[in-house]
């Protein structure tokens, strides 16, 4: 179906003359006081401005550039699940789907767009606001079946009634639709409340003709997201950028120029809103009241159904461990994810997207990319380098880390119920940890989605015992020490995932205290003085993070205080109903700060450590490669030898190392005639690697050793750990639950060997050292490994029981 004129018009004239959308139009009219002629005028010039197609080449090459351009930044496979696509194929022969999304990106309709054409799917119609419909790029975007709709038309009964006719008789085509509601861990990494419009008027068309259209909830997460620099900064105050042409390229740009790792894509059940009202969620009543409460019924069912479909990425899981820690070696990174990864497997089969994954590999490329976006920085160098969160990205790392929480806050109430029954009568705990429970339930009513209170009940009981195994009826007993039971723990999640919003909450309380009741109270003006109490408050130690202190955070602060009627009734505060809020606020931020100094000790006295059978993240098998390494006899006089090249990783290091050099443009010359000298006596000489090295090394005379050792770092990054086995992380990871000595021997340097075994947590490494006087090497090799250490450690290995 191509777009012209003709054909446009024609199918302009059949909607507009409608019977049901005349007599519409008639009614309002005479409402408006204006001649049906008028109406008439405004509706077809309304239809002009909502109507799109799908004209088939330009949707070919308009999914092909957005492949390319897509691909250019994030993987070119998008990671789903091929069970739920073989179901939406048969939903969407019988019945239009209206697929539900959350808007973490500018490209989330693009991506499902892609999936679909992919697997020979239909292509819905998109809805998207009028401020995209540029010049030059308008006509396009409709063209590929884009419904431009108005930011603003509360009091407009003729475009309301536009746009409900033209959906009613796109639904009659069998169309599809999809569009952004808002709701879970939106664009802001923050929970908002659904936006209803789209879906209010879909399901008023779809009620209109008697057509049954099933709701798809769609959940897309990504890796990086290039948006959330400016996301964040939007939340501060700062003013959004206009959607312009020259906006939309440098988007563009800014999306294929940047490593932004993987696309990940779940499909949930279909919902429908004359189907089952859903009892696995509690609604709040301030949301019912909103509309219609069918309607509101229908979305909160989606994006809890959104949520629940939600894959959790590492990026997530590492940025919750070092807003937790501070900093953490890679080991502790590993460590830390593991404990996340446990506590979400068992909150939600299949939820981690690099299921199967090595847990080190995993974490190395989540690291690699956060590193390149700068939102976390590494100190220190070789084994011992740690890694912490960018002061400067701190509301980024928020964001990123933001994505996982709803797996972790039974756990996190979990925590701070336990703080608070330390110090109360044995015979009072039990009623004291319920009644805490709820009252943090309250609370956070506008933060989390919650199942009704028994099921609720049910959850924190598993999560409970989850967490204290056997140890659970100790904490309700006379003798119990529940502080020492918490410090066992390997890590305490409430003070990463509750911080922000108690902060945002003070504000709010602090901002009502102060208030001169001589100024006229209105929110927009009281949000704004939160945005500057915010800095003043950091400033004087009040509270810890600023950047907390943003619109989203304080929007739902404003909402709690509402519900709790401690909100100005009519500009008068009452300072009584505020005292009280706020005392309550300091309360569970004084235990949300005792687990946070019980987490900082853990970080200084903590020797890291991951069980073999975690070092996979769940679902992979690693029993058949380490059960005899696991019934072996323990101990550091049993050691594990490994080589490096071909062993540890697929291919060679020194191909890997030397390429980088050179492209660096930092190869000088007699390193570039040695390393040809090097490789044809290597050649001719029988393998005689000895002089190979001699040569090599001569080479690099008078060269700076930290060059070296930052090359050796950017290889590691872009190549080496990205070519290690699996079944080599599973082996060493083997020997070291078993306490055995493990090695890296290898005629390798420690500049392509140290980041492997850091990655690796090998603790020993032998290899080819060039001497290095002055920071500068000499052109010498010290002790070489290939003659002292390989024949000297083979040679124990018929002394000792040693594990090649």
């Amino acid at each position: 179906m191509y777009m012209n004129g003709q054909t446009v018009n024609a199918k302009l004239k059949k909607i507009l003359s409608n019977t049901d959308f005349q007599k519409t139009l008639a009614r309002i009219s005479v409402q408006k006081g204006i001649s049906q002629v008028q109406a008439n005028i405004e509706a077809e010039s309304y239809l002009q401005e909502l109507y799109a197609e799908h004209d088939p080449t330009t949707n070919f090459g308009f999914i092909e550039v957005f492949q390319y351009l897509i691909g250019q930044g994030f993987d070119k496979n998008i990671d789903t699940d091929p069970s739920e696509l073989k179901a939406l194929s048969k939903l969407m022969r019988r019945h239009p789907v209206a697929f539900v999304l959350t808007h973490k990106s500018y490209i989330d309709l693009i991506v499902l767009m892609i999936v679909l054409a992919r697997h020979g799917l239909p292509l819905p119609f998109l809805f998207a606001g009028i401020n995209l419909d540029m010049v030059g790029v308008g006509k396009l975007l409709r063209n590929n079946g884009v419904i431009f709709i108005r930011r603003s038309f509360k009091d407009n009964a003729v475009y309301k009634a536009t746009l409900r006719f033209y959906v009613s008789w796109l639904l009659k085509q069998q169309s599809h639709f999809m569009w952004a509601i808002e709701g879970t861990r939106s664009r802001t990494g923050k929970l908002v409340w659904p936006q209803m419009g789209i879906l209010k008027y879909i399901a008023e068309s779809e009620q209109d003709i008697n057509q049954t259209v099933k709701y798809v909830p769609v959940s897309i997460v990504y890796d990086l997201i290039p948006d959330v620099e400016d996301m964040t900064t939007e939340g501060r105050g700062k003013k959004k950028k206009p959607e312009t042409v020259k906006w939309m390229l440098g988007y563009l740009k800014k999306m294929s120029s940047d490593k932004l790792g993987k696309i990940s894509l779940r499909i949930g059940e279909p919902a429908d809103i004359r189907g089952e009202q859903n009892d696995e969620l509690n609604i709040p009543a301030e949301a019912e009241s909103l509309t219609d409460s069918t309607i509101s019924r229908l979305a909160f069912r989606l994006i809890h159904k959104i949520n629940k479909i939600t894959p959790v990425t590492t990026v997530s899981l590492i940025c919750n461990a070092l807003l937790s820690k501070f900093s953490l070696t890679k080991r502790g990174v590993e460590s830390n994810v593991s404990d996340l990864m446990q506590i979400i497997e068992n909150h939600k089969l299949d939820a981690l997207v690099d299921r199967g994954m090595p847990i080190g590999e995993s974490v190395q490329r989540a690291l690699n990319l956060l590193v390149q976006a700068e939102i976390i920085r590494h100190q220190g160098d070789g084994l011992h380098t740690k890694y912490t969160v960018n002061r400067a990205k701190y509301l980024q790392a928020t964001y990123y880390a933001n994505m996982s929480v709803h797996h972790l806050v039974h756990r996190a109430f979990i925590e701070l119920a336990l703080v608070k029954i330390s110090t109360v009568n044995a015979r009072e705990r039990q009623l004291e940890f319920w009644k805490e429970i709820m009252s943090l339930r309250d609370f956070f009513k506008f933060e989390f989605f919650y199942s009704p209170k028994d099921k609720f009940s049910s959850e924190i009981e598993a999560e409970l015992y989850f967490m204290l195994g056997e140890e659970v009826d100790k904490i309700f007993d006379k003798n119990a020490d529940i502080i020492s039971l918490i410090h066992r723990q390997n890590l305490l999640v409430a003070p990463v995932i509750l911080s922000n919003y108690l902060e945002a909450y003070k504000v709010v309380a602090e901002g009502l205290q102060i208030w001169d009741p001589l100024i006229r109270f209105e929110e927009k003006s009281f949000i704004e003085y939160c945005l500057f109490l915010g800095e003043e408050m950091h400033w004087l130690g009040q509270i810890k993070r600023v950047e907390a202190v943003s619109m989203p955070f304080l929007q739902n602060g404003i909402r709690l205080v509402k519900n709790l009627k401690v909100w100005p009734e009519e500009g008068r505060i009452d300072k009584e109903k505020v005292t009280s809020f706020n005392n309550w606020v300091d309360d569970i931020t004084s235990r949300v700060n005792t687990l946070l100094n019980f987490t900082l000790q853990q970080r200084i006295n903590h020797d890291y450590h991951i069980p073999v059978e975690r070092e996979i993240i769940p679902g992979s098998k690693t029993e058949q490669i380490t059960y005899e390494i696991l019934q072996s006899e323990p101990g550091p006089h049993i050691g594990a030898f490994f080589d490096l090249d071909r062993t540890l990783i697929n291919g060679f290091s020194a191909k890997n190392f030397v390429t980088s050099r050179l492209l660096s443009g930092r190869f000088t010359s007699q390193e570039l005639i040695s390393q040809f000298a090097g490789a044809m006596s290597y050649a001719t000489d029988t393998g005689n690697f000895a002089k190979m090295a001699a040569i090599s090394a001569n080479g690099v005379r008078g060269i700076q050793e930290q060059v070296f050792i930052d090359v050796g770092e950017e290889v590691y990054r872009k190549k080496l750990a990205d070519s290690i086995y699996p079944e080599s992380r599973a082996l060493v990871a083997a020997h070291i639950q078993m306490g055995h000595t493990v090695t890296i021997i290898s005629a390798a340097t420690p500049y392509q060997v140290d980041p492997i075994a850091r990655d690796l947590g090998i603790d020993i490494v032998e290899c080819t050292r060039l001497e290095v006087e002055d920071g500068k090497f000499t052109g010498k090799i010290i002790e070489p490994a290939w003659v002292k250490v390989k024949p000297s450690q083979g040679g124990a290995l018929q002394k000792r029981r040693i594990s090649t």
